[in-house]
């Protein structure tokens, strides 16, 4: 079983690739599903066991925060878990026409930790919290904030991007530029807008000023989430009729490449060119990249929550 969770590059079958040589890709997208399931269910507990144990705990987060600040929370996790139900069940939906590429790697792109946020941030603001007795659905907001500024990098960099598309038709750093490509369905689109207000609306919940506490809870993680998408997600998915296929006429077919890299676990984002931040231009065993990559990503996203986080959070708190 964990032999098969193991993911085994492009081309094999059992991640919907097809590669010369190799037997026909399942139709089903087992690999897919089993990845998805084994993601959340090590990411979620890890997570709030790790919070519970070197964080403060749940109960005292609860005693600390006003009557008005829960109801606020309660309300933002029901918007939350609807954002989130929608977003999955409709770009699964979406899948079934859209071809085998398309039909296997959406559940592996429902693990990139901006989605992974929304459910994580439905949960711990307390959509199921209903008496406090039950530890897994317990109100935990500083994990919340903490998915937050574990996405900080990226979705302030989606700012950066907008403007620069709006102003100039090009985008300045790349992060967006993935919904222009082939394989990026309408629905991919018209469910990416919590790129732009995942950050004020989980700030605005929380109420109050984020913390270095938030920013350490995001460092762990970051660090699962990048881990589990090495071990469990392929680069990319690609099928080869031939040993003739040309790569680079296969990669423009979304029928027959569809490039993956979730939560950038094989290299960085292919649409961000800035050569200094190649971090694996001479081709680095796995453990190499992924220490290059947590510890910059760690890096940027502290510079973020220093520079623009907390003083938004101190600013919309004291407005409130």
């Amino acid at each position: 079983m964990i032999s098969y969770l193991l993911q085994a590059g492009p081309t094999h079958p059992k991640h919907g690739g097809h590669g010369s040589g190799l037997l026909p890709s399942t139709q089903f997208p087992i690999h897919p599903l089993l990845s998805f399931i084994v993601h959340y269910s090590i990411v979620i507990p890890a997570v709030f066991a790790v919070h519970d144990v070197f964080f403060k705990g749940p109960s005292g987060e609860n005693i600390e925060q006003h009557e008005d600040t829960i109801l606020r929370q309660t309300y933002m996790s029901r918007f939350l878990l609807i954002y989130t139900l929608i977003l999955f069940t409709t770009r699964c939906a979406s899948s079934f026409n859209a071809g085998r590429l398309r039909q296997h790697a959406v559940m592996y792109e429902l693990t990139w930790l901006c989605n992974s946020t929304l459910l994580m941030g439905s949960i711990t603001f307390g959509v199921f919290d209903v008496d406090g007795t039950n530890w897994l659905f317990r109100r935990r907001p500083l994990i919340a904030t903490s998915c937050c500024i574990g996405v900080s990098i990226d979705q302030v960099l989606w700012y950066v991007d907008l403007v620069g598309y709006l102003m100039s038709g090009k985008f300045p750093v790349g992060v967006m530029k993935y919904l222009t490509w082939p394989q990026t369905l309408w629905i991919d689109r018209l469910t990416c807008t919590h790129h732009l207000w995942t950050i004020p609306l989980f700030i605005y919940a929380s109420n109050k000023e984020l913390g270095l506490d938030s920013f350490m809870l995001s460092v762990c993680i970051v660090t699962i989430k990048v881990c589990l998408s090495r071990w469990l997600t392929p680069h990319c998915i690609q099928a080869i009729k031939s040993k003739d296929d040309v790569a680079s006429e296969t990669k423009s077919d979304p029928q027959r490449y569809r490039y993956l890299n979730v939560n950038l676990c094989h290299e960085l984002w292919r649409d961000i060119t800035f050569s200094f931040l190649q971090i694996s231009h001479d081709k680095p065993p796995g453990w190499l990249y992924l220490w290059r990559l947590l510890w910059r990503w760690q890096l940027f996203n502290y510079l973020v929550f220093v520079g623009v986080l907390s003083p938004l959070s101190r600013g919309l708190v004291s407005n409130l």
